[in-house]
């Protein structure tokens, strides 16, 4: 069971870096595609990177891998192997939908108002407050996550057993309930202007940017339709833990954190069925089609251009010479 799993994590993870690094390439290589949504897309991203590398990998090395005990062990289970940094990289997934979701809201509800529009401090601001809060939620994570001796594993060791059920449910409130409102009412009352209410458009230019915002709308609606479809599983499982209708054991653990690896490993996958303009850069990156002009080739242009130009002049001194002689023949 092990190694299945092993190999499953290890094809998401390979999917999960290679399509958010050419997310991420797609964006910062091509000037069209940086527009503030796009950019909050990196910060997804990136976000998505760091749950595979933090949350997915110890998984695959886990059946080979005898861990270190003592200090050094606990330091590991801290900074790598309990998966804190990955669950805040998770945590910041998620703030990073609700921060799309505001930035579509404003977007389409208000077009023209310049208050709703994101700006580069905005997205900055929104960007580094998105981290803040996943790194602050991750903090008990960190002070309670340690080697345990008994299980030659990492695993939550609290002070009291009661602090571990009230971050058990916290992680549900800020992870599910919170996230999931906040989109839902922004979402249906986009998708209320976008597809049901009725207007008067009749300028081709209004038409085209419309079917543009309900492209983009579309693609980051599908998005968050796959958080919640692998995130409610995953706090389902942990909130009937806390309950005490089920008793969590390890298999618990590694389909919860499968769920969020794949998570983040298909968000390109939507990226690149809903939006044509992913899908062209993309697999230009793919297919190394860019149009890059390299300082030889920027100077062998130059000098074909300055040849093309002096030959020009060339021939239009002689075509007026030759007038000047015909002139004087005449005369």
């Amino acid at each position: 069971m092990f190694i299945g799993f092993a190999i499953f994590f290890s094809i998401l993870i390979f999917i999960n870096l290679v399509g958010n690094t050419l997310v991420i390439l797609a964006v910062v290589l091509n000037k069209p595609m940086r527009s503030p949504i796009n950019f909050l897309l990196i910060n997804l991203a990136t976000a998505d990177v760091i749950v595979a590398l933090f949350i997915g990998i110890p998984f695959v090395i886990g059946p080979t891998y005898t861990h270190p005990e003592g200090k050094t062990g606990e330091i590991l289970c801290k900074l790598f192997s309990g998966g804190n940094i990955g669950w805040a990289g998770a945590l910041a997934s998620v703030f990073s939908l609700v921060a799309i979701a505001i930035e579509r809201y404003g977007a389409v509800l208000y077009p023209h108002s310049h208050k709703g529009k994101l700006t580069k401090p905005k997205i900055i601001i929104l960007v580094i407050t998105c981290w803040s809060l996943s790194f602050l939620w991750a903090i008990p994570g960190f002070i309670a996550v340690t080697y345990i001796k008994e299980f030659k594993s990492c695993g939550h060791s609290w002070s009291k057993p009661i602090y571990g059920h009230f971050y058990t449910v916290g992680w549900s409130v800020v992870a599910g309930v919170i996230p999931i409102g906040i989109m839902g009412i922004l979402y249906s009352r986009m998708v209320y202007h976008l597809w049901i209410k009725k207007d008067n458009i009749r300028e081709d230019t209004q038409k085209a940017l419309k079917r543009h915002r309900k492209r983009v709308t579309k693609m980051v609606v599908f998005v968050t339709v796959v958080y919640v479809l692998c995130w409610v599983p995953e706090l389902l499982i942990y909130f009937l833990g806390f309950t005490g209708t089920i008793t969590l054991v390890g298999i618990h653990h590694t389909v919860a954190s499968a769920l969020i690896v794949f998570n983040s490993s298909v968000n390109p996958v939507i990226y690149s069925l809903q939006s044509s303009q992913f899908r062209k850069h993309l697999s230009e990156l793919i297919c190394c089609k860019r149009n890059r002009i390299s300082p030889m080739n920027q100077t062998t242009a130059a000098t074909s251009s300055t040849a093309t130009r002096k030959q020009e002049l060339g021939d239009a001194s002689q075509i007026q010479r030759q007038k000047s002689q015909d002139m004087e023949t005449a005369t």
